[in-house]
């Protein structure tokens, strides 16, 4: 049954939870940095201390790059990733403001900033302080998108209102068989196709290893065919990166928009900035500035020596010419930034991005948005404000929106636009995937009956997969469900100094052994994940794992990734059984569902199994014949208790 569609009050209500999670945004930021100390807030991953410059490069578009260390060679742990905005600041000196960069790189013990304009000489010499920073550019857009689609109220504008607040049903339209489909299963052919006949906007339901990408690389590839340039845009950048694959991988000449620095290093060469560095046009700006940069020198030179009239009329001429040459090398670059991006078949960027200057100005017959159900409904607005119609594609039983603010989730910024319309619109607007190429069967199994009311089905080719499939002969205990309870061993959380996160010692050294098995086993390491919900935990297994190069992980970072063997730790063991977040099932939804053959789950059933889910998981894995008791292996650190 549908939901009761919301009037246009709903949108006023939008920028009101908006202005509410920029505030808890902001007021957390502040409250840390004031009530924390410097250790406290390293443990948080908000802030590192003692860094030093140790390389200075110059990088794509003329930014600065800065390669940090920590002082002395001291082993740390970077906390930030590309993308984030941090504060730099000298350890013992104030400086107003603060000098602000893009993290570039991220290592595990180096970080890589990168500068708009040279930095100051603190970056270069001295010890530095980093202190991760509110970016407010996102608010303002989501803000802006919000206010114009709210003030649309006749015509077009309006009817996509309408559609948007549930009152009016989306249309669709007669459309041309799609083309190269053959090899898709019916539900993904009927995606594309349905897909490609809305007018207004459609849903493609991707459940866990269902395809979705191979439907959006069809719809990119057909709709190019018919429509011409397209928009493809995602809320994070590793989702944007990933549909710019997608249409390479078609064949589609398509550009990625955004700063570099955002940007996997591996696709950076197909960005606007690199693709109009290389332009004719702006390469004789470049020329044109160093000339205009030169004039203003002579102009200088002219005033410091003297006041005689030919001197000033020789400055001022100098600097006539300069500003005219500066002009004419502004023109060629926005001719470059134009030819590059009217020669391209697809443009992706970030639903923040569509807010900036490269493509605000743009319209697009049609934009896909992948992940849609992890971007909020505000940032989601964007895309229908550029595009005729729109392809949203995402699975709301996965993880939702990150909200900060308690008050803005609980008034539903916590909701993305997808799941929204589902509840509006119902079926008619979305097509679910149902064959999964991912999971053993038994794997699939209670995901499937507990989050797709028991739609999903394995392909033949996955379906009997298991570890001595990959590795035969293997005597391994490894079903592909294995639950190792840890009830009664007195493994309990806990919250490390100066950190609200959990971990769990216990579970972490019976996980390290069950991974040095499974590498004893001849399991590559690259195809075994380490996953918790809990950054603590990732934290405390990190050191141990990541020299093997098997991969240490939250929950929240790995969705949307895949791997044949994947070790949850689900930490929590308490007598009053608590679950904290764990209570959100689709995070775990997320972690049952990364493995391809072998799922080993450790946690405390006297804890997990008071909740109805946690003990169906704990039932469903004796009933498979995986179910060990912790008991059974008396010394965790002892990988061949594992095997």
């Amino acid at each position: 049954m549908a939901a009761t569609p919301p009037g246009p009050e709903h949108f006023e209500l939008l920028r009101h939870l908006l202005a509410l999670e920029r505030r808890a945004e902001e007021q957390r930021l502040a409250e840390e940095r004031a009530q924390l100390t410097q250790g406290e807030r390293e443990a948080r991953g908000l802030s590192a201390g003692e860094l030093e410059a140790a390389e200075e490069d110059v990088g794509l578009g003329g930014r600065f790059l800065v390669t940090l260390a920590r002082a002395g060679g001291t082993p740390w742990r970077n906390p930030f990733g590309p993308g984030d905005v941090v504060e730099a600041r000298p350890r013992r000196a104030e400086v107003a403001p603060p000098e602000r960069a893009l993290v570039a790189r991220a290592g595990r013990d180096r970080v890589q900033l990168a500068f708009d304009r040279p930095p100051p000489d603190f970056v270069r010499a001295g010890r530095l302080v980093l202190d991760l920073v509110a970016d407010d550019v996102t608010f303002g857009r989501a803000d802006a998108a919000v206010t114009e689609v709210a003030a649309g109220d006749r015509g077009a504008p309006g009817h996509l209102r309408s559609v948007l607040l549930g009152s009016e049903p989306p249309r669709f339209e007669p459309a041309p068989p799609a083309e190269g489909v053959e090899a898709l299963n019916p539900e993904q052919r009927l995606a594309v196709e349905r897909a490609l006949s809305a007018r207004d906007l459609f849903c493609v339901h991707g459940p866990p290893g269902t395809g979705k990408s191979t439907v959006l690389a069809a719809v990119a590839r057909n709709a190019v065919s018919r429509h011409g340039r397209i928009l493809c845009t995602a809320a994070s950048n590793a989702a944007v990166d990933h549909l710019l694959e997608l249409c390479l991988g078609e064949g589609l000449r398509a550009v990625r928009v955004g700063h570099p620095a955002r940007v996997s290093p591996r696709l950076v060469e197909h960005t606007l900035d690199v693709r109009v560095e290389q332009h004719p046009d702006r390469i004789l700006a470049r020329e044109l500035f160093d000339d205009a940069f030169e004039l203003l020198g002579h102009a200088r030179r002219q005033r410091l020596r003297g006041r005689s009239r030919e001197r000033f009329s020789n400055a001022r001429s100098a600097q006539a010419e300069a500003r005219k040459l500066f002009a004419e090398a502004r023109a060629l670059e926005r001719k470059a930034v134009r030819d590059v991006l009217d020669g391209a078949d697809v443009l992706c960027g970030t639903l923040t991005a569509l807010g900036g200057s490269a493509l605000s100005s743009l319209r697009f017959p049609l934009a896909l948005v992948d992940e849609a159900t992890q971007a909020t409904e505000p940032l989601t607005l964007l895309a229908f404000l550029r595009a005729e119609r729109v392809v949203l594609a995402g699975d709301h039983q996965q993880l939702p929106p990150t909200v900060i603010s308690q008050e803005a989730a609980a008034g539903g910024l916590g909701i993305s636009l997808f799941e929204r319309l589902l509840g509006q619109h119902g079926d008619p607007v979305r097509q679910m995937l149902r064959e999964q190429y991912r999971m053993n069967a038994e794997l699939m199994e209670l995901p499937s009956q507990a989050f797709y009311g028991g739609a999903l089905r394995a392909h033949p080719r996955v379906a009997g997969r298991t570890l001595e499939t990959i590795l035969p002969g293997t005597t391994l205990d490894a079903p592909p469900l294995l639950f190792l309870d840890t009830a009664g061993k007195g493994w309990d959380e806990a919250a490390p100094e100066g950190s609200e996160s959990l971990e769990n010692p216990g579970e972490a050294d019976a996980v390290v052994a069950r991974a040095r098995a499974l590498l004893a086993a001849g399991l590559p390491p690259s195809e075994i994940a380490v996953i918790t919900p809990y950054r603590a935990q990732a934290a405390r297994l990190g050191p141990a794992l990541e020299p093997l190069g098997i991969e240490v992980d939250t929950v929240d970072a790995f969705q949307g990734r895949e791997a044949e063997a994947v070790l949850v730790s689900c930490v929590r063991s308490n007598t009053h059984g608590q679950l904290g977040f764990l209570t959100d099932l689709r995070r775990m939804n997320v972690a049952l569902t990364r493995a391809k053959v072998h799922a080993f789950v450790i946690g405390d059933s006297a804890t997990l199994g008071r909740h109805p889910f946690y003990a169906r998981l704990v039932e469903h894995a004796q009933a498979l014949g995986g179910y060990r008791s912790a008991w059974e292996w008396s010394d965790p650190g002892d990988a061949a208790k594992f095997a």
